[in-house]
């Protein structure tokens, strides 16, 4: 490590003097920088802007007296050595100038003795100011120590080394123990005294193991003047000498009231549902595994019902977490009530209830019970803030001991008869054997799916809209298609919850993006003049905070017009956060895609939204245009849905058309556009070729 550079202030008036100096101290090896003033004005200036590590003065100058210099130093720098450099001085003043602080003198003609005293005050000089330095650091560290004893509401504390005599106690113990540190170092043993009768023989204990030398940490109870009992925690070790000999005891009394209180809470919470108050899993798992070890409890029957809310998330997503949260809350109130003790029931997971029923062991009872349950859930709507919701519910039932002898096997089979009723929509399903072969054949599907996803095996099926007047193809809808292991197809039903569940739809969507672009530019390479192709757009897809990225990735190689590629994404999803939806929109369409609105009149749009959404087209439900020639209500919606189109200047497109008179209606109605198996069911990429083919030959005839 180098030497530290030295900053020289020399006040003197001949350059030649000060080359000298300068020079010797250079030969010497020291490193320095320097400045050089001649008058008083320029050295108190120097002094602050310098701040120089030494000061080499001249005794006697024209224009500035040395002694005047060290007048000034002494004032303004009083811990910069000053050494004079004279050939002038006298012993005589010499010996004033060391009285008035000079830390040395050199003379002119024996400059070899300037280097080393130059050194040695900058040496001291730095010592100095080390030592005041610690010094005024240790009387910080005292002054701290001080008030944070005197502050502390711990009770710090130190005994001799037989524990016999209390050297020290803060003064802490009159807040800890309502009596005066005074009291405890004329008694030493006044807190076991002080300990509960119930807790004071582990503190005599714990207390004969401290002085034989082991640590302690010990809570217990101390009780106050008032008859109040307050949680001490009470620490202390053995401070040993280098040879192992006991020198003290050093300890530290805390009040953990509070932490014991807190305890008791964390307890609570993980026991309990936050939202609803109700019992837990792990609670409810527990008291159902000592529910089925006592015979009196079990023996006369007991069924588990798992209760998972229907379209519970479609509830968050329109109305918001507030109101989702109130629905649960008046769940849980419900579910407690129908059972009549809430140690009964739980909350297990965000939308998902359990119930215990006891004294049942055959179907037909927890059936009855299910059912007088059901109907305290969910015969009468849920006011939140406004709104009335009406929900429903799925329910998997298991019955101890015929399909499970313990809680584990109990809720498993449970939870397979849940999953069964959620996929087949049944209301309440009982456990069966057959389930869990069920339940295999699912884990296998969604396996092979993966696979299917990550191998490419997923290809496209495309479904032509027409215009109503002229029949003529003006769109196409990708529908995505898998062939399972033995080559038949799997319908799309059946295989893309799966993709939603597991994630994989975001891959999966991606491949759809891809092939529809690649597929469009390949038949307009051709000539074809394909129309645009529609792809679908799930929620786990249209979340993703990298979505509209996701998406321009997908169509790096489409170099205009979004890649003839349209979006379709269902109306409710829209409707979860509007401000970021319209940002996420307006991002698709500056990338020349063009968005529909699937399924509308299905979700719960507001038409102010609906408004403000940079969307290109509307397509209705087929749910409507099913029973639009039988159902005044269903061509009513359609009738509204055109005129609302019309109004904010969208396209229309009729999904599921299947007769002639559903296509008349809609064309008089002023739909434009459909789509359904009238016109053609979903084929293979190679007939719409075939298709486009054809209309492009007929267009050029």
């Amino acid at each position: 490590m180098s030497a530290p550079t030295i900053r020289v202030l020399l006040v003197e008036d001949q350059a030649d003097e000060v080359e000298l100096e300068v020079r010797e101290l250079k030969r010497a090896g020291l490193l320095i920088s320097h400045r050089v003033v001649d008058t008083q004005e320029r050295f108190t200036e120097e002094l602050q802007r310098f701040a120089p590590d030494v000061i080499l003065s001249d005794f006697s100058m024209p224009h500035f007296d040395g002694m005047a210099a060290l007048a000034i130093a002494r004032e303004r720098a009083p811990h910069v050595p000053f050494i004079f450099v004279s050939g002038t001085i006298g012993e005589e003043h010499a010996i004033q100038a060391l009285k008035n602080g000079a830390s040395d003198y050199v003379l002119k003609t024996n400059l070899l003795r300037l280097p080393p005293a130059v050194e040695r005050a900058v040496t001291e000089s730095r010592e100095r100011r080390e030592q005041r330095r610690i010094r005024l650091e240790l009387d910080m560290a005292r002054e701290r120590l001080t008030s944070i004893l005197n502050t502390l509401q711990d009770m710090p504390w130190s005994a001799d080394a037989r524990g016999e005599r209390l050297l020290f106690a803060s003064p802490a113990a009159k807040s800890l123990f309502g009596r005066r540190a005074e009291d405890f170092m004329a008694e030493p043993s006044l807190w076991i005294e002080l300990a509960h009768p119930e807790d004071r023989p582990r503190l005599e204990a714990a207390w004969k193991r401290l002085r034989a030398g082991e640590a302690l940490d010990i809570e217990y109870r101390t009780v106050l003047p008032a008859g109040n009992v307050r949680w001490i925690n009470q620490r202390a070790r053995v401070i040993r000498s280098a040879d192992g000999a006991m020198e003290r005891i050093d300890g530290m009394a805390r009040d953990v009231s509070d932490q014991a209180e807190q305890r008791a809470r964390i307890r609570h919470l993980a026991l309990y549902d936050q939202l609803t108050g109700l019992p837990n899993r792990t609670l409810f798992y527990d008291r159902l595994t000592e529910e089925l070890s006592d015979p009196a409890l079990s023996r006369p029957g007991l069924a588990l019902a798992l209760i998972d809310l229907e379209r519970f998330k479609s509830i968050n997503d329109v109305f918001g977490v507030q109101v989702g949260d109130e629905v649960l809350k008046a769940i849980g109130r419900r579910l407690a009530d129908a059972a009549r003790d809430a140690n009964r029931v739980a909350r297990l997971a965000n939308d998902l209830f359990a119930i215990k029923f006891f004294g049942v062991s055959r179907p037909e009872e927890v059936s009855q019970a299910l059912n007088a349950t059901r109907q305290s859930l969910f015969a009468t709507p849920i006011e939140v803030l406004g709104n009335q919701l009406r929900l429903g519910a799925h329910v998997g039932a298991a019955i101890f001991p015929h399909h499970g002898a313990d809680a584990a096997s109990l809720f498993q089979n449970a939870e397979a008869a849940l999953k069964r009723a959620t996929e087949t929509g049944e209301r309440v399903v009982f456990y069966t054997p057959e389930i869990n072969a069920w339940v295999a054949e699912r884990v296998e599907l969604e396996n092979r799916l993966r696979h299917a996803v990550e191998s490419g095996e997923l290809h496209f099926h495309y479904q032509p809209k027409v215009d109503l007047a002229t029949k003529r193809v003006v769109g196409l809808e990708a529908l995505m298609r898998w062939n399972g292991p033995d080559g038949k197809p799997v319908s799309p039903a059946k295989f893309v919850p799966i993709l939603e569940q597991t994630g994989l739809i975001v891959e999966a969507g991606r491949q759809a993006l891809v092939t529809a672009s690649a597929t469009y530019r390949r038949w307009e390479e051709r000539g074809l003049k394909p129309p645009r192709i529609a792809v679908n757009v799930s929620a786990v897809q249209f979340k993703r905070q990298t979505f509209t990225a996701d998406v321009r990735a997908a169509l790096i190689d489409a170099v205009r017009d979004g890649g003839g590629v349209d979006l379709e994404i269902t109306e409710s999803l829209l409707m979860t956060d509007i401000e970021d939806t319209i940002r996420k929109l307006n991002e698709l369409r500056d990338l020349g895609l063009h968005i529909a609105l699937d399924d509308f009149g299905t979700g719960y749009s507001s038409l102010a939204y609906l408004s403000r959404l940079p969307i290109d087209t509307l397509k209705i439900d087929r749910a409507f245009v099913r029973g639009m020639t039988q159902h005044k209500a269903d061509m009513s919606i359609i009738t509204s849905i055109v005129s609302l189109a019309r109004s904010l200047q969208l396209g229309v497109v009729a999904e599921g058309v299947e007769t002639e008179a559903q296509a008349a209606l809609l064309l008089e109605l002023g739909c434009q556009q459909a789509q359904g198996y009238l016109f053609r069911p979903p084929v293979a990429p190679e007939r719409i070729e075939v298709l486009l083919a054809q209309s492009t030959a007929s267009g050029n005839a």
